[in-house]
């Protein structure tokens, strides 16, 4: 709990400008590709703890898959609104039914301030890290959180 004391705002912003996406990034990546069935990768997930993953095909990666796509299919399932699709296998659809193709990637060296507003304005959860258009890392929400709320209480020891 903080007291009556406030944070302060150029402080936070100063030392969010200092951490690094190749700091909080986890460099062992675990990717998946267009035709795996949307079960194996929601056993992923559960199994991993992790929340999306990038699609690579040929060595590129060609989209992302996460949590709220999964979702997404989960309710077309539900309302039968999957079966009356006939671009897909009902029953098990595949990563290209569901993954996401507009990708946004950002590199090493981009700031944790910068990431705070990707991810909120464009409403990203999972964020691959690119470096001379390879794959280096990925950085999840969770990575973000505790990125953040170590600098908040650090900043709050200092009060």
């Amino acid at each position: 709990m903080m007291s009556n004391k406030h944070l302060d705002l150029e402080k936070l912003t100063e030392q969010l400008k200092q951490i690094k996406a190749k700091d909080m990034m986890s460099d062992e990546v675990i990717t998946v590709k267009k035709g795996d069935s949307l079960a194996e990768i929601a056993e992923l997930m559960i199994k991993k703890r992790i929340s999306g993953f990038p699609v690579l095909e040929n060595g590129e990666i060609i989209g992302i898959i996460t949590s709220n796509d999964l979702f997404l299919v989960m309710d077309m399932i539900k309302t039968g609104e999957l079966l009356q699709n006939d671009d897909t296998n009902s029953s098990q659809p595949s990563v290209n039914f569901a993954m996401s193709t507009d990708i946004v990637t950002v590199n090493p060296e981009t700031n944790l301030d910068e990431i705070i507003s990707l991810m909120k304005y464009r409403n990203i959860h999972t964020l691959p890290v690119m470096s001379q258009n390879k794959l280096v890392g990925v950085i999840g929400r969770r990575d973000i959180f505790k990125s953040f709320y170590d600098v908040i209480r650090n900043l709050i020891k200092q009060l």
